[in-house]
């Protein structure tokens, strides 16, 4: 058995510590991205135009880095859905988006969210996320790069962006809810060869 060597590699948790879903703002990002805009428009509109409406300039900065390393998952349907598509349309695109940029979003559906619903329980259980991350210490040793505030904010931004995409009822209640992927965002997932992901996604794998 070949020892792995420990890198610091976090592509397993993308940037999960940017943030939640941000309906708004990643309507705003991915239409901006539709342009396919450079470095000087991108700024121009970020930092100058503030179209993000952020309370600074770093701040927008922060959140359009992180919008445009997820919506960069996914093609122009999809940003064209995101845009014009309908509020359960966006919210399933966008976790679509986070868990193709962090691959942790969807071990943890798959190993969480969808066992507890095999196992007929309501709700996840408060300690979840800390559970789930002592149990991939090992596999994932990059996790132990992060504070431990950090690894808090990251499990927030997780079960606030199951909530907002309705895989919960809210953020603290933490009630599983019954989700169905819609159409086209299942399409989307085949279009980008990612089909795999629909069974996780509707909490059956």
């Amino acid at each position: 058995m070949t020892h792995m060597t420990i890198k610091n590699d976090k592509s397993w948790i993308g940037d999960l510590l940017g943030g939640s879903l941000m309906s708004r703002e990643s309507r705003v990002i991915a239409e901006l991205l539709l342009k396919e805009p450079d470095e000087a428009l991108w700024q121009a509109q970020i930092a100058d135009e503030n179209i993000l409406q952020a309370s600074s300039s770093k701040t927008a900065s922060r959140y359009a880095r992180t919008l445009k390393l997820r919506l960069m998952t996914l093609d122009a349907p999809a940003l064209q859905l995101i845009v014009n598509g309908s509020e359960s349309e966006r919210l399933q695109l966008l976790l679509t988006a986070l868990v193709l940029q962090s691959p942790v979003v969807a071990d943890f559906i798959a190993t969480v969210v969808n066992s507890a619903r095999q196992e007929f329980k309501d709700k996840l259980a408060g300690n979840c996320w800390d559970e789930f991350v002592k149990e991939n210490l090992r596999q994932h040793p990059e996790l132990t790069y992060f504070s431990d505030s950090s690894i808090q904010k990251m499990g927030s931004n997780l079960i606030k962006s199951l909530a907002e995409a309705g895989y919960l009822d809210t953020p603290r209640r933490r009630h599983l809810q019954t989700i169905f992927l819609l159409p086209e965002v299942a399409a989307t997932l085949h279009r980008l060869d990612k089909a795999y992901l629909i069974p996780v996604l509707e909490g059956k794998a």
